[in-house]
């Protein structure tokens, strides 16, 4: 079956996620988050297009960004093919890094444009790698909160905002809007489930589950249903109702 052309943006505004194949860890150590970033910075002078906005998850990426002289297939191309064989060469191994193609959505209005900025800002938030917006190392939120970028173009969320001041004020606002990559994502498998959850937490069974305090639970809880578990999913594998599990959801986003 042909595959589905992509979605055209008027601007060339595009919001792309890169995932590692198999949902696997493609960031295993600092250096390799260092390196995708040279990487980007590179192909950013040589295709001259904007980036506006990332972050790097342990098992995909985000962009935010711009074509303008160069096709957005032809730089993502290039940016996946220099980090697998970086990569690859490093860890000893061969084959694919990356699953299938990139995933890309159009940016074609500015109240869409603001909810993806977000969006990518606030990945590390909901997935649980922080407590608060913009204390993960590895995205562009830095640069827009000191106002000064190494190689991210903040202009112009900035001048969307007014003011450096009221752009970060909207960073922080805690928001459950749900861009590409929450949408596009496949059921998993009771199995695949159970894997993320022996991973990302301490607890065994579903009794352990329901021995811990509150707090630690409910962490949990937002940690495992933005890594991809449904709510109902949960539920059966973790004993804890779906009443319980939308509340501590939800307390996420308050």
């Amino acid at each position: 079956m042909p595959r589905k052309p992509r979605e055209k943006s008027r601007f060339g505004i595009y919001h792309v996620i890169l995932r590692g194949v198999n949902k696997q860890i493609i960031f295993e150590e600092n250096e390799d988050y260092l390196q995708f970033i040279r990487i980007l910075k590179k192909y950013k002078e040589v295709c001259e297009f904007k980036l506006y906005a990332y972050c790097l998850m342990d098992n995909h990426v985000h962009l935010l960004m711009e074509q303008t002289t160069t096709d957005l297939g032809t730089i993502m191309k290039r940016i996946e093919v220099k980090f697998v064989k970086w990569y690859n060469r490093k860890y000893k191994r061969i084959g694919y890094l990356f699953q299938d193609r990139y995933k890309s959505e159009p940016i074609n209005d500015e109240g869409y444009f603001r909810t993806v900025f977000r969006y990518i800002h606030q990945n590390p938030l909901h997935a649980g790698l922080e407590t608060a917006v913009g204390t993960y190392r590895w995205s562009s939120y830095y640069d827009y909160a000191i106002s000064q970028s190494s190689f991210v173009d903040i202009d112009k969320a900035i001048n969307l905002f007014q003011s450096n001041e009221k752009c970060i004020e909207y960073l922080q606002y805690i928001s459950d809007e749900k861009c590409m990559e929450y949408n596009s994502l496949s059921r998993l498998s009771d199995t695949e489930a159970l894997k993320i959850i022996h991973k990302k937490t301490s607890c065994e069974s579903a009794s352990d589950f329901q021995h811990l305090d509150r707090t630690l639970r409910n962490q949990y809880l937002q940690k495992l249903h933005y890594s991809g578990i449904s709510i109902r999913q949960l539920s059966r594998l973790t004993g804890i109702s779906r009443t319980a599990i939308n509340n501590a959801i939800r307390e996420r986003t308050i």
